[in-house]
């Protein structure tokens, strides 16, 4: 692991299967990377158990996350399910560690089915999507599902990406990522969470920034009554542009979502 580093200056390091390999060698390892001088490394296992963090991982994936995000979407869950399992998921972790958090990945993708599959179709996948890049952790985005790719991929042979495919779900991923990447608030701001059993809606608020999201997780249109504190409010529509005025509630499209940030 040291001489890749070293040899080829890689920024860090995903290790498969974390979860089968004991915590005595994880610890003994990570001290050892650490160690080189004038390198800040990466290092995410892809696994869940508690101790990766105090081994040194600064990320392990957010399975739980996951798999209330397909249960909500597919299942007809309460939305409130995702916000469970972002209190749940970052209370057993310590302070400035991270979950990663995703909609596929390879074990998924390969075995299981698309985002579109597990989701609902392709502005389903885009709606958890959105919930799964903003309301916490790191997101990941695996490869075909910004172009909406159609089929599974097999991770041993070679896929490439087509950019002619749904080029508007290419373009909703660079909004969603570019708003994260934008907006500090988006990316550590305090969570506060407003309860539907349809609509995922919470606010990320950090140094005068204060962002709402707003993800009808349902195949219909679905009202959400804004609170008292939020009525008569100014935002800036930070995908599409434009001002939006709050008045007592809104009318989100099959799912529709919105992030605003406060004017």
């Amino acid at each position: 692991m040291k001489y890749w580093v070293l040899a080829a200056n890689v920024d860090g390091y995903r290790c498969d299967a974390a979860d089968f390999v004991p915590f005595e060698f994880w610890k003994q390892a990570i001290d050892s990377l650490n160690a080189i001088p004038g390198r800040k490394l990466i290092l995410l296992a892809e696994g869940a158990r508690a101790d990766h963090f105090t081994a040194g991982f600064q990320l392990n994936f957010g399975w739980d996350f996951f798999a209330s995000g397909k249960s909500i979407f597919s299942n007809g869950q309460q939305a409130s399910g995702f916000y469970q399992s972002q209190l749940t998921e970052y209370s057993a972790i310590p302070e400035g560690s991270h979950k990663l958090r995703f909609t596929s990945n390879h074990d998924e993708c390969a075995w299981y089915d698309t985002p579109i599959g597990l989701y609902g179709g392709k502005e389903a996948s885009m709606a958890a999507f959105a919930v799964t890049a903003l309301m916490g952790g790191v997101p990941l985005v695996y490869n075909g599902q910004e172009v909406g790719c159609p089929v599974k991929l097999p991770f041993f042979s070679r896929s490439p990406i087509s950019w002619a495919t749904n080029p508007w779900m290419t373009d909703e991923y660079r909004k969603l990522l570019g708003a994260r990447a934008s907006v500090h608030a988006l990316r550590s701001g305090n969570l506060s969470y407003y309860p539907h059993n349809d609509v995922v809606a919470f606010t990320r608020t950090l140094s005068g920034e204060n962002a709402l999201i707003l993800v009808n997780t349902r195949n219909t249109e679905k009202e959400f009554l804004f609170p008292s504190a939020l009525q008569n409010s100014s935002w800036t529509d930070k995908l599409n542009g434009g001002t939006v005025t709050l008045g007592s509630s809104v009318t989100l499209g099959a799912y529709e979502y919105l992030v605003l940030l406060k004017n």
